[in-house]
Formats: C-alpha cells, sequence, structure tokens
C-alpha cells in the first residue's frame, strides 16, 4: 500500500474468508453468541480485531453543540411489561430528571421491526437513544448510531458504547450451590432466540458444564414471561432434571408454579433457580434463589454515557463495553 493512501475498509466477508466461515456464522458470533460454539465464535472475535473490522467508533454524522440540545433522550426496552425493564427506565428517568433531560419509552415488544421503526420516527425529536436488550441486528444499531449517538444496555455491537450487566459470576456461585447439593444434571429455560443475553448465559453454562462435568440441557420456550415459563413444562416432564436454571425470573416463577401443580416437591425433587432477582421472588412459595443483576445501575450508568457523549465530556468508547458484576441470592 502506497505511504499515504486510504486505508481499505474490512468487511464482514473479510473475516469469513479469513476465518473459514460463512458471513451469517460471523454475525451470529458477534450478535448472538449462544448460536455459535464458544472456540469458533472466540477465533472470529480474535481474528475480527486482527483485521480492524468495526474497531472504529461509530459517530453521529451531524454532533450537535450542548447548547442545540433538544433535551430529550429515548429508551428502547425489549418488554416494558418486564419488572427488569421497569427498573432500568426508572433509573434512567430518575439520572435524567437530576441532570435536565426528559426521557422517552419505547416499547419494543420483543421484535426488532417495532424497535427500528420507533427510532425512524423519533429520531429528530431526540438527542440520542439508549437501547435496553436491542433486538436489532448489529448494521441497523450501528445505522441509528450514524445519525444520533447510541448507548445500548446487555447488547455490546462494535464501536458503540455498551453497558453490560455480566451473568458470569451468578451463574458460577449458583451452578456451584447445585453441585454442591449434588446435582449431576442442570436444565436451562432458553430465552428469546434474538436476546444477546440469552446467549451469554447459556455461554457461561456450558463452559461450566465442560469445568465441572456435569449434563447440561437446553429447553426452548415460548416466551420469556411466566406463561413461558408454565408452558415449558411439557417438554421438562419428558426428560426430567434434578436442576433447573431459567433465563429469568418470570419464566422460573412460572415454571416453579407448574412442577408444584403437577405434584412435584421444590426443592426435594428440583431445585430451580432464577435471574434477575425480581422483589417477587422472595413471596414465591418456595422462596427463589436468583442472579441478581445490577439493573438499576445499568440505567443510570447509561443515562450518564449518553448525556456525557452529547455535552462533549465523556470517554471515547472503546472495542471493550463496561461490565457490572452479578450476585447469586
Amino acid at each position: 500500500m502506497a505511504i499515504g493512501a486510504p486505508r481499505k475498509k474490512v468487511t464482514i466477508r473479510d473475516v469469513a474468508d479469513a476465518a473459514g466461515v460463512s458471513t451469517a456464522t460471523v454475525s451470529r458470533a458477534f450478535a448472538r453468541p449462544g448460536r455459535v460454539g464458544a472456540e469458533t465464535a472466540e477465533r472470529i472475535r480474535q481474528i475480527a480485531d486482527e483485521l480492524g473490522y468495526r474497531a472504529d467508533t461509530v459517530d453521529a454524522a451531524q454532533s450537535s453543540s450542548p447548547d442545540e440540545l433538544n433535551g430529550m433522550l429515548a429508551i428502547t426496552v425489549a418488554d416494558i411489561s418486564n419488572p427488569v425493564f421497569s427498573d432500568v427506565v426508572k433509573a434512567a428517568q430518575h439520572r435524567c430528571l437530576t441532570k435536565g433531560f426528559g426521557l422517552a419509552v419505547v416499547d419494543a415488544e420483543e421484535t426488532g421491526a417495532i424497535e427500528r421503526g420507533a427510532m425512524q420516527l423519533m429520531h429528530r425529536h431526540v438527542d440520542g437513544f439508549i437501547l435496553a436488550s436491542s433486538r436489532a441486528s448489529d448494521a441497523a444499531i450501528r445505522k441509528i448510531a450514524e445519525i444520533k449517538p447510541v448507548v445500548t444496555l446487555n447488547r455490546p455491537t462494535r464501536g458503540i458504547p455498551a453497558i453490560i450487566a455480566d451473568p458470569t459470576r451468578g451463574l458460577v456461585a449458583a451452578v456451584e450451590q447445585l453441585l454442591a447439593l449434588g446435582h449431576k444434571q442442570i436444565t436451562y429455560l432458553a430465552g428469546p432466540a434474538s436476546s444477546w443475553q440469552d446467549g451469554m448465559r447459556w455461554r457461561v453454562l456450558n463452559a461450566l458444564s465442560v469445568q465441572h462435568g456435569f449434563l447440561l440441557r437446553r429447553l426452548p420456550c415460548a416466551s420469556p414471561t411466566m406463561a413461558g415459563g408454565i408452558g415449558a413444562f411439557r417438554l421438562f416432564k419428558a426428560r426430567p432434571t434434578s436442576a433447573v436454571i431459567a433465563y429469568n425470573d418470570l419464566m422460573a416463577v412460572g415454571f416453579l408454579s407448574a412442577l408444584m401443580e403437577h405434584g412435584f416437591a421444590v426443592p426435594g425433587e428440583v431445585s430451580v433457580v432464577g435471574i434477575d432477582n425480581l422483589p417477587t421472588d422472595t413471596i414465591a412459595k418456595p422462596t427463589l434463589s436468583s442472579v441478581n443483576l445490577p439493573r438499576r445501575e445499568l440505567g443510570e450508568q447509561a443515562v450518564d454515557e449518553l448525556i456525557g457523549r452529547l455535552r462533549h465530556v465523556t470517554r471515547k468508547p472503546g472495542l471493550e463495553p463496561v461490565m457490572l458484576p452479578s450476585t447469586f441470592v
């Protein structure tokens, strides 16, 4: 390459060719980590870093000066009826108010299409977006980030600042507790296929099953709700295990009720663990053990990051997201 010549932009095809996989596999490795083998996904990420794929920060094409701001942010959530997202929104709203901003809320209803449509309608009226557990594709997220500043929650996209509730520490403690109780088989009640967090949780559990030698099964569920947990029981009873970890607490509570209704002793015959640590866990019968994710901190830090970018006082986002640790309760 001649000195001063522009550097050729690395494409997803370049990464796929270098890794010897399809472009679809590369895309899934970034957006759906649980849908690609751990070794393959790690090799793809390393090759992408070496080639410089999407390593540059995505900045809005026309960055407003602080004096030209509308004073309004928007947050999209996968499902506003889920108490987890309600807590994230409340924390974000309170943080916005202390900083002189309003907050508009979009319920994506677990679909990328509604989320994209709402952002297209709103982008002229807001200063930036917080995307909480976005179901949109990486390409769609990067496209809106070229128009307005974006911060993602629980969904890293290269070149865009992200804040992640890392389930690793809490899941490790939960599995170790189950193993200490003598469990040798664990079923995972899976979340939405489009959820990055679902892929992350499955990857952690897979690694732990290899490390500790227990049998791990994945059970698809219709929805990440109590109804989804209840519906999962029909598949579970065909191949039951003595322990279950659910994608979230709503599914865990629904599954727990189905177990009790069909005469299973909990935790005598089946131990159940959820993820989120909702207040309702303490009133469930029996009470539900859960992995606690710092959801309020997610909302607060997202607002701080986004407003900092708007006011040009925040750090330049790097390749690595901010990781907030989880705990087992």
